[in-house]
């Protein structure tokens, strides 16, 4: 038989008001009387119904994350980030992979709304979907990362992509490089928009015409997508002297089908990839790369859903004035750019 709440108290020898203000803390109780409930709760190994009180409160201190791809190094750091940060709060996460895939995605979002998720933080799959508008309309505060849409009504946080690709670019063409190939995702979305078209007004800013021809698009998201697409753009485009990755996994595999084709990195070919992931820093050669501010997108995310969680709670406020936050990324500089001197 389970033990209950009315056996903590017995053992403790107070009653089951006093036991359940230690364990929601909602009322203050002496150290010494907090102290008895705990050792009788860990002799016991009692267990809280949080349904029950969720039921009674509207609250499960529960937040949903819902990623595209848990193996992206970069969503593992901010997963990881969150919870801590939410923990702190009294805050859990249940964390949904959804695999770049839509139906995958709403089923994820189904699950939330039936562990009554009190909100949930999404980096959507590609569209603004009748059940992200659902969750919207139920008051639900829901928070995009890295992906807008224009007129959804839902906290927008991400990092400003067309900088970022505008300045490594930039950079490439500081170094001496006019022809430089680009691999761009094989979905567009907000985000790759803004970042493709960093490359594109790096380029216009600096006097180079922009050659359709040298931008590919991969068909994955692995390390082999990135080692294909280079193939089919060095096949056509022999001359070119860097390349620009839309991501560092994608970067890495770019460097893996130069070396296939006999080019060496960076004496013969410059690469730089986007993200700025652990794994830059001990490739050969290190990885010229764009950082994501892990840990302030982390910190923006967390701040603004207590907030409306806070909001909500004390005020029953369901509507919002959506804020769209944008966050500045970092240029890291490393190994694999050379000089092009022709």
């Amino acid at each position: 038989m389970s033990v209950t709440i009315k056996d903590v108290a017995a053992d403790a020898g107070v009653s089951t008001a006093t036991v359940s203000h230690v364990i929601n803390k909602t009322r203050y109780v002496s150290d010494e009387v907090q102290n008895r409930v705990n050792e009788s709760i860990a002799r016991l190994n009692y267990y809280p119904n949080h349904l029950v009180r969720g039921l009674r409160s509207k609250k499960s201190n529960t937040i949903g994350v819902v990623l595209p791809s848990i193996s992206n190094e970069m969503f593992g750091a901010l997963t990881e980030k969150i919870q801590k940060r939410l923990f702190k709060q009294d805050y859990n996460i249940i964390l949904c992979n959804t695999s770049y895939d839509s139906a995958l995605e709403d089923r994820a979002l189904e699950t939330l709304i039936m562990k009554q998720a009190d909100a949930i933080i999404i980096v959507p799959v590609k569209d603004y979907s009748p059940k992200m508008k659902e969750i919207r309309d139920m008051g639900m505060p829901l928070v995009f990362v890295d992906r807008v849409f224009e007129d959804s009504g839902v906290d927008t946080i991400r990092v400003d992509n067309f900088k970022g690709e505008y300045d490594i670019v930039g950079y490439l063409i500081s170094m001496g490089h006019v022809r430089i190939g680009y691999i761009d995702r094989n979905v567009e979305q907000s985000h790759s928009l803004e970042q493709k078209n960093g490359y594109i007004q790096a380029l216009k800013d600096n006097g180079i015409p922009v050659d359709p021809d040298l931008i590919v698009n991969a068909k994955g998201y692995d390390f082999m997508a990135g080692a294909e697409a280079v193939k089919r753009l060095i096949r056509k485009n022999c001359d070119i002297t860097a390349i620009s990755a839309y991501y560092d996994i994608i970067a890495f595999g770019v460097i893996r089908g130069l070396i296939d084709l006999g080019y060496s990195v960076p004496e013969d070919k410059s690469v730089v990839g986007y993200d700025g992931m652990k794994f830059t820093e001990v490739t050969s050669p290190r990885l010229t790369t764009v950082m994501t501010p892990v840990d302030v997108l982390a910190k923006k995310i967390c701040d603004l859903l207590v907030k409306r969680l806070r909001e909500k709670h004390s005020e029953g406020r369901t509507v919002f004035t959506p804020v769209d936050i944008i966050i500045e990324p970092k240029l890291i500089l490393q190994e694999s750019v050379r000089r092009c001197d022709l």
